[in-house]
């Protein structure tokens, strides 16, 4: 049998049809299932988003919180240290005391400089992300479209050639 008649056959077989039609259904069916499913999970993700945003900053205030407090405690302590077994005022010249002081400030200037710089960084690469995000998006859509047309060409070819036969 040629080509030409096995494609006629298929065209004039009442089964085939059918379980073309079902296969079609079939698989519509479950692409829809697929998306409405992932839409869903997407869905669900947006409405535990905030409060999972508020989780991350109340663990961040408290473990700023807990920072300061170790802080205050620690030097609370170390004062009462020093003012028990130490003269502070006879061991060490002044000068030491304000260089020490000088010193300090200046590592907590470079420190606070360092943690603007990292925030920084961190909001350019988040808003940088969302960028790139927006590409992708566009890519997708683009790639989609052309997949598209070029299924739409090739169905097109295919029965301009199917029909002259």
């Amino acid at each position: 049998m040629s080509p030409q008649n096995n494609l006629k056959n298929l065209n004039n077989v009442d089964n085939t049809t059918s379980y073309i039609n079902m296969t079609e259904q079939t698989m519509e069916k479950t692409l829809d299932a697929i998306k409405e499913n992932l839409i869903k999970s997407i869905d669900e993700y947006v409405k535990i988003q905030p409060r999972f945003l508020q989780s991350v900053s109340d663990f961040q205030l408290d473990s700023i919180q807990s920072a300061k407090d170790t802080i205050n405690k620690t030097i609370s302590s170390q004062k009462r240290f020093i003012k028990e077994f130490v003269n502070v005022s006879q061991s060490q010249p002044n000068e030491t005391y304000q260089q020490l002081f000088k010193k300090s400030n200046e590592n907590i200037d470079n420190f606070v400089k360092a943690f603007y710089a990292g925030n920084n960084y961190n909001f350019d690469t988040i808003d940088n992300t969302r960028e790139n995000l927006k590409i992708y998006h566009k890519a997708i859509d683009t790639f989609n479209e052309y997949s598209t047309n070029a299924f739409d060409a090739w169905i097109s070819f295919a029965k301009s050639f199917s029909n002259k036969l």
